[in-house]
């Protein structure tokens, strides 16, 4: 006599056995049973996998090590004050640094902007790139090896002399010098100053912790004064921590006791005047890892929640599919149940193999699923985001797994109960088989009605984004674009060089017009970053040098183009579109009118007055003005311009040609290196490129919108045409009665 294992275990091999005969027979509802979950269990696996590259994972490269810990700091000025993130100081890591019991070793950085050049020229001229000021036990605290040559050197002196070498990202090696090897041994000016190129980091390596910049060099904080001009003393300013610090515990110790140590430092190290006027400080040690989701950023988290959202209508409306199927499956197989239920099956035994028969479709389902999203996530991670790990791992497969099986068991069950159920028992369910026809279920109807429901409003939001992601591109004529180059020019922030930057540029201007090739050249359109309700229209103010329109082909329908002059006028002179005009004036003449916005600030003398001295056609596209912040203008209905008569530190100029433009583009990026090669060039391109760029930017968000909407639509499709599907089998001899008695089959049709 077999044991009890060794029953179930052929119990459940018999279940499996009879399952997949089972899937042989009816191969169209299984094929779409697998076809909804695959779709419903990728879309999650795949969010689920971005959400954990992006939050909960540790950077790529970096060792998944428990003993990996960050150092949050956080103060207010009062106690009622809000918390704010802050940075340590020199002093408060070496007195970490010193609490070996707690912390096996301690580490910081702090990142930057930089110009760099290369001595020997390599026909890149100046850079203005991202670079980080490490501690010299950067690299072997986390755990990350050179690939090639050395690490940084570590101090055992005490000593504090200038480190001029350097650690360099191996996809910047091979783009400046042909290969990691070659670039060993190199020089490179960080503003002016030579540093050597004494190692190479593993590729894809960003840094302690995901960011979205890959810096090009690891630098020793002991030359951040000699590359940037920090000034002496610069980590010890208790008021200005600047440093970012990383530690790996000590054997033993846990984060609770790092934790308290780190708060003990931080209220240590606070001074007297500050702790006198009531301001506290809040120190924790958490994994390292990648940013948490609420320190993220709104935009990325809201990205993400919306992500969540959709998923998860995703994932309820193939659960609803599921059991509706399931459903209509076990209401059509009544029959067979009572001949086994008569036959002296349990009903145990039976809700047995319905919920084997369930749990295996949704096993091969999320399989197929996860297959899809591995797929995708491979493309999304060489492609798209290169900052973050999206390969699978454990947790992975258990996510998939687990959903998987909740699909089978919680959505089988109900099936086998209802199937199996009944206050009649066996000899209702023979009646109701040899009548041909089975109850009619309520649960399979409302199971239906639920997942259209959830449907069609997944299915409008994302046609809703479908239609706003087109809406905002919106290219420039192509005969203009393919005639104008953008050129952007990025002087350093931390460089003693970046106000330089500007007078580089203004000296440039005349000296690229003057070549054979050029027509014009003039500053790019600078969007401020104030809106203006100006008689009850909510308008962008943006500046705009003369001859801009002219560039662009835009015409001045009315009145004149902006002047220098402008600058200086008390009237503030405005040109403003024909759109705006029509909405404020109708079909008055509106140059010489007065656009008053109130006053802001409930003061009468904060209020704006501006006269309208020409009307521009608002019709024809113009390219997208970056403001001087962070805050997005894209709805905003209308644009005026005012004279241009402000400088920024990301300068850009568009340079209209005789004729196509791209064929001068090499040519024009040596002249600027030779004429100012301290000078970063951040972009040279056709504004024709650039429409391709966001051509292709918004095709890649508009596929994404209308694949959410393709999933949620075949969802609802598959699922109501599987159920419909088993409702007209199991109801073919009525539909044979009906017809019989004359009914016309398109009345029967229609009424299912």
């Amino acid at each position: 006599m077999p044991t009890l294992p060794t029953a179930l275990l052929q119990s459940f091999a018999s279940d499996v056995r009879f399952a997949l005969r089972y899937f042989a027979r009816q191969k169209a509802t299984t094929a779409i049973t697998v076809a909804v979950l695959a779709l419903s269990t990728g879309a999650n696996t795949l969010i689920f996998s971005l959400f954990q590259g992006m939050f909960l994972r540790p950077a790529p490269q970096v060792p998944q090590d428990p003993a990996h810990a960050l150092v949050w700091l956080q103060e207010r000025p009062t106690p009622t004050a809000p918390w704010n993130l802050v940075n340590l100081t020199g002093t408060q890591l070496g007195l970490l640094s010193e609490r070996r019991e707690t912390f096996a070793s301690v580490a910081a950085w702090i990142d930057a902007y930089a110009i760099l050049t290369t001595p020997d020229g390599n026909g890149t001229g100046a850079l203005n790139v991202p670079i980080t000021f490490v501690t010299p036990n950067y690299f072997t605290t986390l755990g990350v090896p050179i690939s090639h040559g050395r690490g940084l050197l570590q101090v055992t002196d005490g000593s504090y002399s200038a480190d001029l070498s350097a650690v360099m990202s191996e996809i910047h090696a091979t783009q400046l010098f042909g290969s990691a090897e070659q670039a060993l041994g190199k020089r490179v000016l960080v503003n002016k100053t030579p540093v050597e190129i004494v190692g190479i980091a593993p590729r894809r390596f960003r840094g302690a912790v995901r960011d979205d910049v890959e810096p090009l060099l690891f630098v020793p904080m002991s030359a951040r004064s000699e590359t940037v001009g920090a000034p002496v003393g610069w980590m010890d300013d208790p008021s200005d921590g600047v440093l970012r610090v990383f530690a790996r515990l000590a054997p033993g110790a846990s984060f609770a006791q790092a934790s308290a140590v780190a708060q003990q430092v931080a209220m240590t190290t606070l001074p007297d005047s500050a702790a006198r006027v009531g301001m506290t400080r809040m120190a924790e040690v958490r994994h390292l890892g990648a940013v948490p989701p609420w320190e993220a950023g709104e935009e990325l988290l809201l990205i993400f929640s919306l992500l969540s959202v959709l998923g998860l209508l995703i994932l309820l409306v193939g659960w609803m599919n599921v059991s509706s199927l399931m459903v209509a499956a076990a209401v059509a197989r009544r029959q067979e149940i009572a001949v086994r239920l008569a036959l002296g099956a349990t009903r145990g035994r039976i809700i047995r193999q319905l919920a084997t028969e369930s749990t295996l479709v949704s096993l091969i389902g999320a399989a197929a699923g996860a297959i899809g999203a591995f797929w995708a996530l491979a493309t999304v991670s060489a492609r798209v985001v290169t900052g973050a790990n999206f390969a699978p791992d454990a947790q992975t497969f258990a996510f998939v797994f687990i959903l998987a099986l909740s699909t089978g068991v919680l959505f089988g069950l109900s099936p086998a109960l209802h199937a199996t159920g009944g206050k009649h028992g066996v000899a209702g369910a023979i009646r109701d088989s040899g009548h041909g026809a089975t109850r009619k279920s309520r649960l399979q109807r409302s199971l239906v009605i639920a997942q259209i429901a959830l449907s069609q409003p997944l299915l409008v939001g994302l046609l809703v984004m479908l239609r706003m992601v087109s809406a905002s591109y919106q290219p420039m004529a192509i005969e203009t674009s393919r005639e104008v180059i953008e050129a952007t020019f990025t002087p350093s922030l931390d460089s003693a060089l970046a106000e330089l930057g500007p007078e580089q540029v203004e000296r440039l201007v005349p000296r690229i017009a003057e070549r054979p090739e050029v027509r014009a050249v003039v500053p790019a359109a600078k969007a401020f970053d104030v809106r203006i309700l100006a008689e009850s229209a909510e308008v962008q103010l943006t500046g705009a040098a003369p001859g801009w329109f002219g560039v662009l082909d835009v015409p001045i329908v009315l009145g004149r183009d902006v002047a220098l002059a402008d600058s200086a006028s008390s009237d503030r002179p405005v040109v403003i579109g024909t759109d705006l005009a029509q909405a404020l004036f109708g079909d008055a003449n509106p140059i010489g009118q007065l656009l008053r916005s109130p006053a802001r600030s409930g003061d009468a003398h904060d209020e704006i007055a501006m006269t309208v001295v020409g009307v521009y056609d608002a019709r024809v596209p113009v390219p997208d003005m970056p403001s001087a912040g962070s805050q997005s203008h894209a709805n905003i209905p209308y644009r005026i311009y005012t004279a241009h008569g402000t400088a920024w530190h990301d300068t850009r100029l568009l340079i209209r040609t005789r004729g196509e433009a791209a064929p001068y583009l090499g040519d024009l990026q040596r002249f600027v290196i030779a004429e100012a090669p301290q000078l970063p060039i951040g972009g040279i391109k056709t504004l024709l490129q650039r429409d391709e760029e966001e051509r292709r930017m918004t095709l890649r968000l508009s596929l994404t919108a209308a694949l959410g909407a393709l999933i949620a639509l075949t969802l609802a499709s598959l699922g109501l045409y599987g159920v419909i599907a088993l409702s007209v089998r199991q109801r073919t001899r009525e539909i044979g009665v009906r017809i019989a008695v004359g009914a016309e089959p398109m009345r029967v049709a229609r009424m299912f």
